[in-house]
């Protein structure tokens, strides 16, 4: 880095660090690598380090405890001024925008997304088949955070390439997991489902087909994490009548018997 200027390997450092991050390669929750390795990876000094982190810290995305180490607190930028913007409104507002992020990260992602974003977003699928994280009412029984750290979520944003809308993203997940919303919040899917619908969601943004991707999306947010009352029953995010739900049932099961004869008259992967 000798020809470049402090200015460059600050930034090249601090891209750096945030795409491992954006990736997942450092998951939330997780520590990142001390001073001195971090140094040694970028080939700059600790101070430009020191930097990146605490600009990464001030953006929300990592946080440093003292005697602990830094730890990754979001996948996304995120700012004090939106959670406190976002503690006006109700969580029934809360949970409809974030619907709607949802799925138009999942268009964008359609229209933008390159083949290693595809992959990505398969290696996520893959690593969630058969998981047991999504329970029904899991949320609501206080034992699971899964549903606003899904890192195949995450790639749908990132695959966007859309920063305000992860941002945004990212900010409504934080909101979510304060101790007044999280008893109210549950997951109504079984591992299964989700599986499926990730698969529907993937199908589509690897086909670039934005229209499917959409609806794949708002079939998928339907029971991703809905509201549930004292009684743990669940609130329908929207109000619908028997027939429009019917013609949502029907939309559901062509798209499976669609995807059913497609993987049926896919050309064996053991032919000559």
């Amino acid at each position: 880095m000798a020809s470049t200027t402090g200015s460059e390997r600050a930034r090249a450092t601090l891209a750096y660090l945030r795409r491992k991050i954006t990736t997942g390669e450092w998951p939330v929750g997780t520590r990142i690598p001390i001073e001195p390795e971090l140094s040694e990876q970028t080939g700059v000094g600790r101070s430009t380090v020191r930097e990146a982190v605490r600009s990464l810290a001030s953006m929300g995305m990592l946080e440093t405890l003292p005697g602990r180490g830094t730890f990754v607190r979001s996948s996304a930028p995120t700012s004090t001024l939106l959670n406190e913007f976002l503690n006006d409104f109700t969580l029934e507002e809360i949970l409809s925008y974030r619907r709607a992020l949802e799925i138009e990260a999942a268009q964008q992602a359609a229209l933008h997304r390159t083949d290693e974003d595809v992959a990505a977003l398969e290696q996520a699928a893959a690593e969630e088949v058969g998981c047991t994280r999504c329970p029904v009412l899991g949320l609501a029984a206080g034992s699971d955070n899964s549903a606003f750290d899904s890192k195949f979520h995450r790639l749908v944003f990132d695959s966007a390439k859309n920063r305000l809308l992860a941002s945004l993203y990212a900010g409504i997940n934080d909101q979510l997991r304060t101790p007044e919303h999280r008893g109210r919040l549950a997951n109504v899917a079984t591992g299964a489902e989700m599986e499926r619908d990730h698969a529907r969601v993937l199908d589509a943004i690897r086909r670039r087909d934005f229209i499917d991707a959409v609806h794949a999306m708002v079939d998928h947010v339907d029971h991703d994490v809905v509201i549930v009352n004292d009684q743990h029953e669940v609130v329908p995010p929207l109000a619908r009548t028997p027939e429009q739900q019917q013609r949502i049932d029907d939309a559901r099961a062509a798209e499976d018997a669609r995807v059913e004869e497609v993987a049926r008259t896919a050309p064996s992967s053991t032919g000559a």
